[in-house]
C-alpha cells in the first residue's frame, strides 16, 4: 500500500512541478526506487533504446524551436536559449519519470481487473516502435498500416 501511495504522489508531482531542480529529485527518487524493486530494469531499458535515442531527437528539435529569452549558444540562424534549455530538461525527465513510474506500477502488478488489460496495450505499442519505422520506410498506406498494428495488438492480448 506504501509504494502504491508513494508512486502516486510522485505521478502527481511529476505531472504539475515544472522546475528542473523538482524535476531532478523526483527522478532520483524514482530511479532509486526501480533499482531496488524493478527486477525486469534491464529488461526495460533494452526495450526502450531506440524509443529512447528517437525521444532524444525530438528534444533536439524543440531546443531549436524554442528561441525566446536569454540566448546561450548559437548555431547558424538557430538560437539555443537558456529557457529552451530548461523547458527541454523538464519535458524529458517528465517523460523519463513517467516511463520509470510505470515500470514500478508494472513490476509490482499494482493494476488488477480492466486496468491490467491497458497496460499490456500500451507494452505492447512499446515493443512495436522499430517495427513501426520499418513498416513506413516500406512506404505503407496508413490504412494497412493501422491494420497491421491493430493485428499485432489483438495477438499479443
Amino acid at each position: 500500500m506504501l509504494l502504491k501511495s508513494s508512486l502516486l504522489l510522485l505521478f502527481i508531482g511529476n505531472v504539475y512541478l515544472s522546475h528542473p531542480l523538482d524535476m531532478g529529485v523526483i527522478f532520483l527518487i524514482v530511479l532509486t526506487i526501480n533499482l531496488f524493486k524493478n527486477k525486469e530494469l534491464k529488461k526495460g531499458l533494452k526495450k526502450m533504446k531506440f524509443l529512447f535515442l528517437f525521444y532524444m531527437g525530438t528534444c533536439f528539435f524543440q531546443l531549436l524551436y524554442l528561441q525566446e529569452g536569454e540566448v546561450v549558444y548559437r548555431l547558424y540562424n538557430f538560437y539555443i536559449t537558456k529557457t529552451g534549455i530548461i523547458t527541454v530538461t523538464v519535458n524529458f525527465l517528465r517523460i523519463i519519470n513517467l516511463i520509470m513510474i510505470s515500470w514500478l506500477a508494472n513490476s509490482g502488478n499494482l493494476l488488477r481487473g480492466p486496468l491490467k488489460k491497458y497496460q499490456l496495450v500500451g507494452e505492447c505499442v512499446m515493443e512495436m516502435v522499430p517495427e513501426a519505422f520499418s513498416l513506413f520506410k516500406k512506404r505503407m498506406k496508413p490504412k494497412w498500416f493501422f491494420r497491421h498494428i491493430l493485428k499485432q495488438i489483438k495477438v499479443k492480448i
